[in-house]
Parts: C-alpha cells; sequence; structure tokens
C-alpha cells in the first residue's frame, strides 16, 4: 500500500510541478504584456505632448492661414474659370470624338463590304478553278478517246492496206488465170 501511496504522491508532485511551470508561464505572459503596454502608454504620452504642440502652433498660425485660404479662394476662382474653359473644349472634343466614330462606323461598313466582295470574288475564283478542272479532266478524257480512236483508225489502214493488198493480189491471180484462159479460147471475149 505504501508503493502506491508513493506513486500516487509521485504523480501528484508531478501535477503541482505541470501547475507551478504553467503558472509561472503565464505570470511571464502577463509580465510582459504589461511591459509591452506601459512602452505604448509612453509612446502615446509622448505623441500626445507632441499633437498638444502642435495644436498650440496651429492656433498661432492661424492668422496666417486665413491669408492663404483667402489666396486659396482666389486660385479656386481662377480654378473655376479654367474648369468652364476645359468643359467648353471638352465639350468640342466630344462632338468630334462622335464624327469620328460615325466616320469610323462608315469605315467599318466599308470594310465589311469590301471583305464581303472580297469573299464572293475569292468564292468565284474557286467556282472558276473548279470549272477549269472539269474542262481539263474532260480534255483529258476526250483526248484518250481520240488517241483510241487514232490507234482503232491506224488498226483499220492497216487491215485496209492489207485487205487492199490481198484483193491487188487476187485481181493480178484473177487476171493471170484469165488472160491464159483466154489464150487457149478463141472464142472467149476480151475483157475489159
Amino acid at each position: 500500500m505504501s508503493y502506491r501511496l508513493h506513486q500516487v504522491n509521485f504523480v501528484l508532485l508531478a501535477l503541482v510541478g505541470t501547475l507551478c511551470l504553467f503558472q509561472w508561464h503565464r505570470e511571464k505572459q502577463a509580465d510582459d504584456q504589461i511591459i509591452d503596454l506601459r512602452r505604448i502608454g509612453q509612446a502615446q504620452d509622448r505623441k500626445i505632448a507632441t499633437q498638444g504642440e502642435a495644436i498650440s502652433s496651429a492656433n498661432e498660425d492661424l492668422k496666417g492661414f486665413k491669408s492663404e485660404i483667402s489666396g486659396l479662394k482666389q486660385k479656386s476662382d481662377q480654378s473655376d474659370t479654367e474648369i468652364k474653359q476645359q468643359k467648353a473644349r471638352i465639350f468640342t472634343l466630344e462632338r468630334e470624338k462622335e464624327r469620328h466614330e460615325s466616320e469610323a462606323a462608315e469605315w467599318k461598313k466599308t470594310f465589311a463590304a469590301y471583305d464581303q466582295a472580297i469573299a464572293a470574288r475569292d468564292g468565284d475564283i474557286k467556282t472558276l478553278l473548279d470549272q477549269r478542272d472539269q474542262l481539263v479532266s474532260a480534255n483529258k478524257d476526250v483526248a484518250q478517246k481520240a488517241n483510241q480512236a487514232v490507234v482503232s483508225y491506224n488498226g483499220l489502214v492497216v487491215k485496209y492496206e492489207d485487205l487492199v493488198g490481198r484483193y491487188n493480189d487476187l485481181a493480178k491471180r484473177y487476171q493471170a488465170e484469165h488472160a491464159t484462159a483466154s489464150a487457149s479460147d478463141p472464142h472467149a471475149q476480151p475483157q475489159s
């Protein structure tokens, strides 16, 4: 039991030590905050003193400020006159801007019409190129057919020449056979 009692005492002692450490840490933080607040308070006191001096000197310079204010009023009046002149100039510039914007809109329309005309021209060119390609293709087909016709014609000419050659051979043989037959037959009538 005494061993258990020692353990409980040890745990309680550790807890008390932890609590003391925690309390010491909290007190140190509070002391640091108090020191910081004292520094801030001193700085604020110095600032208040400086501002008080500034206020008293400002009160002394109030007469000088009044004369400066009257001078500023005159400058303000002059500025108002200049502002009115600038407003009139701005109005004139706005009118010119509107005129330029309308001219720019007209130019945009012109450019849009130009772009449409270019697109139409490009479409026409493409159509013409397609038609030209079709004509070239058709010409190739016609040329191929013409070449085939020429080849066929040449073949027919060769066959015709061969046929004419055979006919001439047959005609010569026929004449040769009939010439010998008429020479042996006196009653045969001469062939014209």
